[in-house]
């Protein structure tokens, strides 16, 4: 019989093996932060798509017992940032296919939910590729992700609370340094945050936000990333001159309660097994095509 040994711990990679045997009976969700190390302006370190989201999930799942907390990712895709000092990217593919060997390394110890909350935004497409094959692979278990500015509760916040307009709230800008601030105050220097939205201005690029918000007159938003120096003199995509370790605590809290309210419905959500609906029959082996190698 395998061995199995409950505790209160919540970190991951602090349990024992028979502890973690205890965690998957009880059926916990693992959540898993997922970072980038690149620069954030001249007010901000490196770390900061790691720090938010790992701060964001630990604040969550340390007051839950239904989850534990998996080490953050550290680094992502990010190419597009490398005219800039310090950035660490890691290849679109091999990017996936390490998320996927996370989640399938998981499933195969017994895990039936895995949630991904991404904190950088050229990973967020890269993540969900990964959940969507992790989830091809084990069809019993769910794995799902989000990136934590797309948390309800938290745009609320950041609707109510921001001082800067469209755009002000996007990379390094209001939202991030506030909440690193309230994180760390020390490693933010605000003498040297700006407000730097000097891209070409079009109602068509570059009007995302991470509070979700869009200038009144912006149209239907397209997608394009081109290298960062062309879209920012300092590495600010935003107004970081307004943010406050004030609004950055609310921030955190609407964050942290959007989260929990998250965990509450996964845990909820059935899990089922493949039911295949062809006239014939269908060995299981025929879906290995369609699973990640």
């Amino acid at each position: 019989m395998p061995e199995s040994e409950p505790t209160d711990e919540y970190r991951y990679w602090k349990l024992t093996w028979p502890q973690v045997n205890a965690a998957v009976e009880a059926g916990k969700t693992v959540v898993i932060p997922v970072g980038s190390t690149e620069d954030h302006g001249h007010h901000l370190p490196l770390d900061v798509d790691q720090v938010l989201p790992g701060t964001i999930c630990e604040t969550t799942v340390r007051e839950r017992d239904d989850a534990l907390l998996f080490q953050t990712i550290p680094h992502g895709y990010l190419p597009h940032h490398m005219d800039y000092p310090g950035g660490i990217t890691i290849r679109w593919d091999t990017f996936v296919n390490y998320l996927i060997d996370v989640g399938v390394s998981l499933c195969h110890h017994g895990f039936e939910r895995l949630l991904f909350v991404n904190g950088h935004g050229s990973n967020h497409h890269l993540v969900e590729q990964a959940t969507r094959q992790i989830n091809l692979q084990y069809p019993g278990a769910r794995a799902a992700m989000i990136s934590w500015w797309e948390i309800e509760e938290l745009r609320e916040a950041a609707a109510e609370l921001r001082d800067a307009g469209p755009e002000g709230t996007s990379h390094a800008g209001e939202l991030e340094t506030s909440l690193y601030l309230h994180i760390d105050p020390d490693g933010v220097d605000m003498d040297r945050a700006v407000r730097d939205v000097t891209h070409h201005e079009s109602p068509y690029f570059h009007n995302d936000d991470l509070a979700g918000e869009t200038d009144p007159e912006d149209s239907t938003s397209t997608t394009m990333m081109p290298w960062w120096s062309t879209v920012s003199e300092t590495g600010v995509r935003g107004d970081a001159s307004v943010a406050t370790a004030e609004k950055g605590e609310a921030f955190l809290e609407a964050a942290v309660e959007g989260l929990d309210a998250l965990l509450d419905g996964f845990a909820d959500y059935p899990l089922r097994e493949i039911d295949d609906r062809h006239v014939r029959d269908v060995a299981d082996r025929e879906y290995d095509p369609f699973r990640p190698r």
